[in-house]
């Protein structure tokens, strides 16, 4: 609950992020994450990085993390109809356990199918690599997933899908901090419900009809206690996203429209923030030659908001982006994209609004704006892959409260900037596949480091990263890999707030993992992993937590936990 995701330092207020296309716009407690996701049921992840093209929907300043599900046709083999999957696995720290069953199928022509998963997981308080328990770390978790996907017509396919994934334990108050006398650990429930409907509609004999259709609702919501009082509040959306695609000549052309309805709600106080977003986009690539290809495109978002005092907020503006693509050949290209967003005040986290005088915003608040400028080049062989770019972007008028920490949301007068590069190395030989992967940032607010204690979910600074990974195939049933996140620490991080200043560093760690996985009957009926995290039992901090500020007098509870120590698993997994 304590996790969040960020992108190049820029947190998921700033994100869009979607399951099977339906968004998770809000949050419930600034404390905790907005998302839970079940890695069991991910297909892939979609990751644009930045202020990007016009189809990246409402509010993706820093850009959008797309979750696509699987469907019962990734799990069954050409020559099956029904099938099932059952997994189990064990580890170590926390004593965890975690088992699913997964049936799926498809009609004898192949027209329909369907999938229904169910997972359960138990684990205690992990332990750091120094052997203390984490408090506040222990959680049961539970997932109901069911997803039926048909083929209306040979150019017409409709998919539903149904999740609903609960945690509870005893978590710290605020999630994101590690346990002490004035964050204790305390019954805690999390849902999140989503529902999603796909249409899609090719037309065969038309290249200028290509639509998409999907309407979705998701509701979040925490129930936690605190010293004896209990707190209850959610977040709940209702959106739809109408997109076609239309080839003419040398253009694809892309186009739609985008509405998202939110409320937050705290239960407790029986108060609520409602808002609106409606956005239309186009985006075109042009063929312009064989070599150079060009990305231009546009959207408009307007923004509503109804404040829990009554206030009504409302605001709008465009969105244009602009990119090359130049192939000098068929191994070696060459991009420049230059794009921007915006996003408006939107509904806001759903324990802020614990009374009608609780948190507002100014009457003249504006969108925020963003802006991405990258530079990149891309060489690609049979065996090589290698990728290397730069970028700058900036968010300006951002929106926030002054410290420390009015109630009254307003632009905040210093932008947050990124200036960055990264560069991204794979090469595969016969059965070894190697990775190099190695990003650098710099994320300030005025003249300030970005962190995650002053801007929450909106901008943090994570140390120089290289990761390093070998996979190799040693026969057609045993395969086994290692991996390492080297971070690099950043000292002297000075701070102000509210005329206390404050002086931080955030070591750096260095962490290996490993795995082996084994099929002994020669396919995937059944499969055996073993894997070792934190194989050195390093202990250290995460950049993207929290860091430490208990030197300090008043700030004694700020501080992120420390991440498991060693943790050993074992899983099994039957398919038939």
């Amino acid at each position: 609950m304590g996790q969040k995701i960020y992108v190049r330092n820029i947190g998921e207020d700033s994100l869009n992020i979607t399951v099977d296309g339906a968004e998770q716009a809000g949050a419930i407690f600034h404390h905790a994450g907005r998302l839970s996701v079940e890695p069991e049921l991910l297909k892939r992840v979609e990751i644009e990085a930045g202020a990007a093209n016009a189809t990246a929907e409402s509010g993706a300043l820093g850009g959008s993390v797309r979750f696509i599900t699987k469907d019962a046709s990734d799990l069954l083999k050409d020559d099956q109809n029904i099938g099932a999957l059952l997994k189990s696995t064990y580890s170590t720290n926390g004593s965890s356990l975690k088992n699913s069953a997964t049936i799926y199928g498809r009609t004898e022509s192949g027209k329909t199918q369907g999938m229904l998963s169910i997972i359960s997981g138990e684990h205690g308080n992990y332990e750091d690599a120094n052997g203390d328990e984490i408090g506040g770390s222990e959680a049961e978790e539970t997932l109901g997933f069911v997803k039926i996907k048909t083929r209306l017509t040979d150019e017409q396919i409709l998919s539903i899908s149904h999740e609903n994934l609960t945690e509870e334990g005893n978590i710290n108050y605020k999630p994101e901090w590690a346990t002490s006398s004035a964050n204790v650990a305390e019954p805690t429930s999390a849902e999140r419900q989503t529902t999603t409907l796909n249409y899609d509609f090719t037309d065969k004999n038309n290249d200028l009809i290509d639509t998409s259709i999907t309407i979705y609702q998701t509701k979040n919501q925490q129930d936690r206690e605190y010293s004896g009082t209990n707190y209850s509040g959610y977040f709940e959306t209702l959106g739809l996203t109408l997109e076609n695609s239309s080839l003419l000549n040398n253009h694809q052309l892309t186009y739609g429209l985008n509405y998202r309805d939110d409320e937050s709600y705290y239960i407790n106080a029986d108060v609520s923030e409602t808002g609106t977003v409606a956005g239309v986009y186009v985006q075109d690539t042009i063929d312009l030659s064989d070599a150079l290809i060009l990305s231009t495109g546009l959207r408009y978002d307007q923004y509503d908001l109804t404040e829990s005092n009554g206030q009504e907020l409302s605001d709008g503006g465009f969105s244009p982006n602009i990119g090359i693509t130049y192939h000098v050949n068929n191994t070696l290209n060459i991009t420049a994209n230059y794009a921007q967003a915006l996003r408006v005040p939107e509904a806001k986290d759903a324990f802020k609004l614990y009374s009608t005088t609780a948190y507002s915003s100014s009457s003249d608040l504006k969108a925020e704006k963003s802006e991405n400028l990258e530079l990149g080049v891309n060489y690609n062989t049979g065996n090589l892959d290698v990728g290397f770019g730069v970028y700058h972007s900036v968010i300006t008028d951002v929106i926030g409260t002054e410290l420390p920490w009015s109630k009254v949301y307003l632009n905040l007068d210093d932008p947050i900037e990124t200036n960055g590069y990264y560069l991204d190395i794979t090469y595969r030989l016969d059965r070894l596949v190697a990775g190099l992967h190695f990003h650098s940032a710099e994320t300030m607010a005025g003249d300030e480091l970005a962190t995650r204690y002053v801007y929450g979910s909106t901008a943090n600074s994570i140390g120089d990263t290289l990761a390093l990974s070998l996979d190799y195939e040693f026969s057609d049933n045993l395969k086994a890999g290692w991996s390492t996140e080297m971070v690099k620490g950043i000292d002297d991080i000075d701070l102000n707030v509210g005329g206390t200043d404050l002086n931080v560093d955030k070591p750096g760690y260095a962490t290996h993992d490993i795995y082996a996985q084994w099929t002994p009957l020669q396919d995937d009926t059944l499969t055996l992993t073993l894997t070792i995290n934190n194989l050195f039992n390093k202990q250290y901090r995460s950049h993207a937590s929290v860091a430490d500020y208990t030197d300090y007098a008043g700030y004694e509870a700020i501080v992120g936990s420390y991440e498991a120590g060693r943790d050993i698993r074992l899983s099994a997994a039957y398919k038939f």
